[in-house]
């Protein structure tokens, strides 16, 4: 009996695992909403039915997929915690690496990099505001980051710490995209990328 049970959990545990999945991918290519219950449960290969007992709701969907990958946040948080001295002169240097590494450590896999790509989605769509997901799970983040940017760059002028930290939240989110430099580049430099990202948030902080 208890063997049966904990073969019927894994199997429902496997299914939902799998419907986040695909609807992380859906989310990321078509939107909020234009993607849709049915899409995901094909894509998933479950029944829509299966899809509404877990989840009840599109934005149940939607939320658990940020639920799930809520370790991305809490280790940047925990690496910005970490930081010992916020007045050291390679502070911007290390804040800033808190902040994108964990990230861009979803770039190297390609079941992954759809929750960046998502992010991106979801920070770039104006409809957002509807939803709990930016609030709750990235604003306390963000003002995390602001405030040691402040304790960092002390004399920068008032509100540029919090319009600093959203234009590299813009930089960081879209480089989950590679179709673009691409498309204007004959050598992309993929290799590079990450360093780069790195050099050019924390130029822009430092001389903003």
């Amino acid at each position: 009996m208890g063997d049966s049970t904990a073969g019927r959990s894994e199997t429902s545990g496997g299914r939902r695992q799998a419907i986040i999945r695909a609807a992380e991918r859906l989310f990321a290519q078509e939107g909020y909403h234009g993607a849709t219950m049915r899409q995901i449960a094909e894509a998933a290969g479950v029944k829509l039915s299966l899809v509404v007992y877990h989840f009840t709701s599109k934005l149940g969907l939607y939320s658990a997929i940020f639920e799930e990958r809520r370790y991305v946040n809490d280790e940047r948080l925990a690496r910005l915690k970490a930081i010992p001295d916020l007045r050291a002169d390679d502070a911007v240097e290390q804040i800033v690496s808190a902040f994108t590494d964990p990230v861009l450590a979803l770039h190297d896999d390609p079941d992954d990099i759809w929750f960046a790509r998502l992010v991106l989605r979801e920070a770039s769509d104006p409809s957002s505001q509807e939803r709990p997901v930016i609030r709750d799970q990235f604003d306390p983040l963000a003002r995390e980051f602001v405030e040691a940017l402040s304790i960092a760059l002390p004399d920068k002028p008032a509100g540029f710490h919090h319009w600093a930290y959203l234009y590299s939240v813009g930089a960081l989110t879209q480089s989950a995209f590679d179709t673009r430099v691409r498309n204007i580049a004959d050598e992309p430099g993929y290799e590079q990328k990450h360093a780069l990202l790195r050099s050019y948030i924390t130029a822009a902080l430092r001389h903003g």
